[in-house]
């Protein structure tokens, strides 16, 4: 009965709820369609048991079903292709597609490219990894159980297919592989730093697994189950989705006792009583691009592959280091979404990455893991990314790490090493004054005498020690920058750095406290342990590791890589338009004087649309025309607006704190991009102010200042007039093509955010968390006509 009350008790919240001013898609009763989705699950749930034992009534029935086509209309029309959110969405659409016994929705969400089966194939690659790596793995894995378990019990019989069966056992225990020594998992890409495999909510994932395999679950499920139940439950750990056990006392060790409704439903009866221990290997994820050393204790991973989706950071040949039960080098990972640190655990600098030229690295640049080997107490991983080849050898004590830069041209290379503990350096020397250009870094300082060999730097943490001898070409600087996400703290953080074409960057890292000295002699590292001499030497394709008149050799180069796992979109066909030639600026007071308005860009079609829950009304209801001129450093754009009402932002308006964008994002505007041969990207966000003048915001590498402008009402709606600087223009010759976009934002009075966009370069597609990011792949050209 008291189920029955909650299932009543949406009836008419359900439809009382606008579905407005959503952050991540259409929704009634949150601000995203995929935890509409989770909602569903969960209400159909209850509302199928209820039904199977005659607990409801006609009127019941007809309610319910009500919520479920509406959720259905809802959850289907925002398909986001290859996303943990669809994993969701996809289940969702399958449970109400079992409730309804609609067999045409129950095939769609199965078996379709966007459904479960679409995602355990293309989303869960061949090495079993999600492609954002292993914080949304787990996120898109138990919807990913759910939807299954929905679609048994549509009938579907989906494992008894050996192949799906086998590749589900690949998803289950890919976390596993790559699990840090502490059993946290990694915090690579957008994920939380330090959080543990043993909370219950993943727990059921591997419980579900197990039951739902049987017989044909991965021998190492079982072991890798029953070591989670032993890790101690974390005081620290919260999971804001798993409401099983909010504001319950932690208890001493886990049981299945802790485990949820849903568990109870589809476990195991019981456990084995006995299983082999759990023993990680090491391990290369080649789809993933990850390689992963282990022995004893001591954890290293170097990060190829793609940078994985929305979520992925650009980061490619991070290394990671954990050893005596301290992560010493480690990913960092994500704060919150909404705090601006964000932006700074999501830049390669927070890496133990190389950056090149002050830039981050481009989310378009993969990395390739060209070798990998282990023999015996050694292992090997080596990893390309651009210019820079990164090899990391490591044996029982201590580990090597040899990063080659071999460019065409000069270049300023940067090696960051983010260290936890208190680190000491060198002592005796002096640093002078530096830069490490960034918002979030400060206290950049140099160290004096150049690098030199052996230049050491240790670290401690209880009686657990580290120690690095920083040796071969570049010099050390270290400055401040935030710590990892939750320490509300700064931390110092040491950078290798080298102007050139050529360079060997050498460390080695002494995770045992045996290392008494160490050298590099051009070709060889020498590595002393007292009496005993190890000699490292690294090449392309090989490593040898000599001691004691024996030698060690490492090899393993791999094939190319596997193709992406992420879903990929058809190639859009590029809008052309033309920009015109002026010896003289125009006005640029809001009228169209001194404009050639002989080649206008239209956006006034649904194609040009990117929406949020209300669909395009047509070029009445919102349209623009757009001019483009130029000069040798300039370009001119008009852009008429037609638009009933115009919604602007004051600057005395309190801060909305939405989502961590532009404020002025949500408010009537535009947004102009271009691009030119050294294809960096170049951006304004322009808004409309009070009086006539206009507000300006570089995005990314723009210039705000050299903005210029005003905007007048119309008849039927508003124009803006604004130049934006463009050098570039200069060097390019006249009928060349300029990389450009505009985006014409659309506010209204009764919103909170934006409800859509128009976009020259063309969509149609959805404005939910664009903020003023948009992807220089999809920018039209203009040809420069003189």
């Amino acid at each position: 009965q008291r189920a029955r009350d909650i299932l009543a008790a949406y009836y008419d919240l359900y439809f009382a709820l606008p579905n407005r001013d959503n952050v991540l898609g259409p929704s009634h009763l949150f601000f995203s369609t995929y935890l509409e989705s989770i909602w569903v699950l969960d209400y159909l749930a209850a509302a199928f048991i209820l039904r199977e034992v005659n607990a409801l009534d006609e009127r019941d029935i007809e309610r319910i079903d009500a919520i479920a086509n509406e959720a259905a209309t809802i959850i289907a029309e925002f398909n986001e292709g290859m996303s943990n959110r669809q994993t969701w969405n996809s289940a969702a659409l399958t449970a109400i597609a079992t409730w309804f016994g609609d067999e045409e929705l129950a095939v769609s969400s199965i078996e379709g490219r966007t459904g479960l089966l679409g995602h355990l194939a293309d989303g869960f690659g061949a090495d079993g990894m999600w492609f954002e790596g292993e914080n949304y793995h787990l996120f898109a894995l138990r919807g990913l159980l759910v939807g299954l378990q929905w679609a048994a019990t549509a009938g579907a019989t989906l494992l008894d297919d050996d192949a799906i069966a086998s590749h589900l056992g690949d998803a289950l225990m890919a976390p596993a592989w790559t699990a840090l020594p502490d059993l946290t998992f990694p915090a690579r890409k957008d994920a939380r730093y330090g959080v543990s495999l043993s909370h219950p909510a993943y727990i059921e994932c591997w419980e579900a697994g197990h039951a739902m395999l049987d017989d044909r679950e991965p021998k190492e499920l079982l072991p890798w189950l029953k070591a989670l139940f032993a890790v101690k439950p974390r005081k620290e750990q919260t999971y804001d989705a798993y409401l099983h056990e909010a504001a319950l006392t932690l208890p001493v060790e886990r049981t299945r006792a802790d485990l949820s409704w849903w568990a109870l439903l589809v476990n195991a009866s019981s456990l084995p009583a006995s299983a082999e221990p759990w023993r990680g290997a090491s391990r290369l994820m080649e789809q993933q691009g990850l390689a992963v050393i282990r022995r004893d204790s001591t954890y290293v991973s170097l990060e190829c592959g793609n940078v994985g989706g929305g979520h992925g950071h650009p980061d490619r040949l991070h290394l990671t280091l954990a050893a005596n039960g301290v992560h010493w080098l480690a990913d960092p990972g994500t704060g919150s979404y909404t705090s601006h640190d964000l932006f700074w655990y999501r830049s390669t600098m927070a890496h133990n990455a190389p950056v090149l030229n002050n830039r981050n690295q481009s989310a378009g640049e993969r990395a390739r893991c060209a070798a990998f080997d282990v023999n015996g107490d050694w292992a090997w991983c080596s990893g390309t990314w651009n210019d820079i080849r990164r090899a990391v050898v490591s044996g029982p004590r201590w580990t090597v790490d040899v990063t080659y830069l071999d460019s065409s041209q000069p270049v300023c290379l940067d090696l960051p090493w983010h260290i936890v503990g208190s680190t000491t350096e060198a002592s005796g020397e002096t640093w002078q004054p530096a830069e490490i250009p960034g918002e979030f870094v400060t206290e950049a300082e140099q160290f004096a005498p150049g690098i030199g060999d052996g230049v050491h730097v240790s670290s401690r943490v209880d009686d657990a020690s580290l120690g690095l001898w920083f040796m071969g070409d570049g010099n050390l600087l270290r400055a401040s920058a935030p710590g990892l996400p939750g320490s509300n703290a700064r931390r110092t953080f040491f950078v290798r750095r080298w102007e050139g074409n050529t360079a060997h960057i050498v460390t080695v890292i002494d995770h045992s406290g045996a290392v008494t000295d160490a050298k590099w002699d051009g070709n060889t590292i020498e590595v002393r342990e007292s009496e005993t001499l190890t000699t490292v030497r690294v090449t392309a394709d090989s490593t040898v590791i000599s001691s004691s008149g024996i030698d060690t050799i490492l090899s393993g180069v791999q094939a190319q890589p596997l193709p992406s796992v992420s879903f990929v979109r058809d190639q859009p066909v590029i809008t052309a338009g033309q920009a015109i030639w002026l010896d003289t600026a125009p006005a640029l007071d809001g009228s169209l004087r001194g404009f050639d308005r002989s080649a206008p860009l239209q956006m006034d079609e649904e194609h040009h649309y990117f929406r949020s829950e209300s669909a395009y009304e047509g070029p009445d209801a919102f349209s623009a025309t757009a001019w483009v001129n130029w000069s040798d450093d300039e370009l001119y754009i008009a852009v008429d607006v037609a638009k009933d009402g115009l919604v602007m932002r004051s600057p005395d308006t309190p801060p909305s704190n939405l989502d961590n964008e532009p404020e002025d994002i949500n408010a009537d505007g535009i947004q102009v991009y271009w691009r030119g041969h050294d294809r960096q990207s170049h951006g304004w966000l322009i808004n409309p102010t009070p009086n006539g003048a206009i507000s300006a915001r570089p995005i990314g590498t723009g210039d705000a200042t050299s903005v210029r402008g005003a905007w007048q009402a119309t008849s039927g709606g508003y124009r803006l007039t604004v130049s934006v600087p463009c050098p570039h223009a200069a060097a390019m010759r006249r009928t060349e093509r300029l990389g450009f976009d505009l985006i014409v934002n659309e506010m209204r009075e009764e919103r909170t955010r934006r409800s859509g966009q128009l976009i020259w370069s063309g969509g149609p597609g959805w404005v939910y968390l664009r903020g003023d990011r948009h992807d220089p792949a999809d920018f039209g050209e203009l040809e420069l006509v003189g």
